[in-house]
């Protein structure tokens, strides 16, 4: 898995200082690391790190329910770019 955006773990471990690590798998809901209240304010500080506005109609919290789903959804690398970069390597 891709390291998340230092922002972004940085906000989680600020909201929940008695956790040191995060395993990518873990339940963020269930284990209470992120709640119905503090949701909105994790969506802010993602799109501010992905740059992408997401749209509060359509949140899903399961598009948030571990730290490898956030990362799958918002911060990985689209198919085609991925695919051109390495293109571009093996030519390069």
């Amino acid at each position: 898995m891709s390291a998340l955006p230092p922002e972004v773990m940085t906000w989680i471990y600020e909201q929940n200082p008695d956790f040191e690590d995060i395993d990518p798998d873990l339940d963020l809901f269930d284990t209470r690391l992120v709640n119905s209240l503090s949701l909105i304010e994790f969506v802010v500080v993602i799109e501010r790190a992905s740059g992408q506005v997401i749209d509060r109609r359509q949140i899903k919290t399961e598009d948030f329910q571990t730290l490898r789903t956030i990362q799958e959804k918002f911060f990985a690398e689209p198919a085609e770019s991925a695919t051109a970069s390495a293109s571009a390597a093996e030519t390069g």
